[in-house]
């Protein structure tokens, strides 16, 4: 629409008398992301906000008393039995596809099975199969008299029943311990079944989940070796990009204010919906997958819904319609899974301070695999893109610069996740990661599809390995 020159001078500085004695017809509808910009959001406000989450996250990383979850022993217990199950079915191979399947020696594996059950012990977490199976896993560690060592630690309290366990590992239920002190007890006695064979067959069958499982990932990695010089090319050139349009016109507070509401009203919504699913012991494993859905995505869409008004324009804008660059892509996921394996064997790998090794129970099963794929998949990559990538780090990257935007949003998205030690400094690198390909490829969409390859990288084989029944 074209105006007279004083017309609009008059509707850009909003000089009111003017316009209405202008013809209606004449002026345009006022711009809505004007309004948004024009905000004024004061330091209080921010600083305010910034506080209540700095508590939040104080308490849950500090004022938590000791010990652990309830039902960490039992995912323990699983985690223990596959990786011992796991170290003996391998221990027959090559080291490099014992390296491969992401498989230690026996006598690593029975270390750190003794190092978690004594952790739980220390918090008086052990329960009497715990006890039963820390006797067990100790007399084959330290070569010790298996009976000895059950009698003195159960002090009269054995729980296996020689038949019952027998059955047990003939039904694809038994554990590692099981099968350990049922062949000590056969050597006094006649076999009640014929366990033996459906044992072995279990341990292959995981053997051949965990090559599996892990090779897939390696073969990305490997594809990804040949796309890495021109993704380095890429990473540099994205260093010097500059914010443009509607995005690269988000001033600092808009995008501080946006990013701290959705974040303190997710924190909110998933501590009401944890204590409303923990008052609904029946609830349904899809009603569980929905509302954990809803968690995942409210941040996102509050943070859209404060930033634009149409769909289209969020995905134009954040660069949603772009070209995923799948090249890019691999060669980043590649240089992540180098990246990890410098950082493992420089401090270490996993939180040995975590019996469970950072697995959740809810993950079991086949609901637990669809829960899996759902929410760390799919929704996970979606959502923390669109407010970490697409709001924190571009508004931080229209103030401060690529290299320090990228480095500050990956802080406060390691930090949001939870994690210690190698779990806290491995997110923070693909965090980072993901911004500078953010600004390489102007493309969100490549961000979301690099966190898709990462968390199916993991969750996958990890469901394969320990939770996927066996038989």
């Amino acid at each position: 629409m074209n105006l007279s020159p004083c017309l609009q001078i008059a509707w850009e500085s909003g000089d009111s008398a003017f316009i209405e004695t202008a013809r209606p017809s004449l002026i345009p509808p006022p711009n809505p992301y004007r309004v948004i910009l024009r905000r004024d959001y004061p330091e209080p406000l921010i600083a305010l906000l910034a506080f209540i989450l700095g508590i939040w996250l104080w308490d849950h990383y500090f004022g938590k008393t000791a010990g652990y979850e309830p039902g960490t022993e039992e995912i323990a217990l699983v985690k223990i039995d596959r990786d011992l199950r796991l170290a003996d079915a391998m221990a027959g191979d090559p080291a490099w596809l014992r390296w491969l399947a992401g498989v230690d020696e026996p006598a690593a594996i029975r270390n750190d099975g003794m190092r978690a059950w004594e952790n739980l012990a220390a918090y008086g977490s052990m329960s009497l199969p715990g006890l039963e199976a820390y006797a067990i896993l100790k007399a084959e560690h330290e070569g010790l008299p298996l009976r000895k060592t059950l009698a003195e630690t159960m002090q009269g309290q054995m729980i296996s029943d020689f038949v019952e366990t027998s059955e047990q590992l003939a039904s694809h239920r038994g554990t590692w311990w099981h099968a350990r002190w049922i062949t000590t007890m056969e050597q006094d006695m006649p076999p009640y079944c014929q366990w033996r064979e459906i044992y072995q067959r279990d341990c292959q069958q995981l053997r051949i989940r965990a090559i599996f499982a892990r090779s897939w990932v390696w073969l990305l990695g490997l594809v990804g070796l040949a796309f890495i010089p021109r993704t380095l090319a890429d990473l540099k050139r994205g260093l010097h990009a500059r914010p443009r349009g509607y995005g690269g016109a988000w001033p600092l507070p808009l995008g501080l204010v946006i990013f701290l509401v959705a974040t303190l009203a997710w924190i909110g919504f998933a501590m009401t919906l944890e204590l409303g699913i923990g008052a609904l012991p029946g609830l349904h494993p899809l009603a569980g997958i929905l509302l954990d859905a809803a968690a995942r995505m409210l941040p996102a869409l509050i943070a859209l819904g404060l930033l634009f008004r149409r769909p289209s324009h969020a995905v134009r804008v954040l660069g949603l319609d772009r070209p995923l660059a799948p090249k890019t892509v691999l060669g980043v996921f590649s240089l992540l899974l180098l990246a990890d394996l410098l950082l493992r064997a420089a401090i270490g790998g996993g939180d040995s301070a975590d019996p469970g090794g950072g697995l959740s129970a809810g993950e079991a099963g086949i609901w637990g695999l669809v829960f899996a794929v759902v929410s760390a998949c799919l929704l996970a990559p979606l959502s923390e893109e669109l407010l970490y990538r697409g709001v924190l780090f571009r508004s931080l990257w229209n103030r401060l610069g690529v290299l320090p935007a990228a480095i500050l949003s990956s802080a406060v998205f390691a930090v949001l996740h939870f994690y210690d030690g190698y779990g806290l400094l491995s997110v923070g690198i693909f965090g980072f990661s993901c911004a500078l390909l953010y600004t390489a490829t102007g493309s969100l969409g490549a961000c979301i599809a690099l966190h898709f390859l990462y968390n199916s990288s993991i969750k996958l084989p990890e469901w394969l390995i320990y939770h996927g029944a066996l038989g």
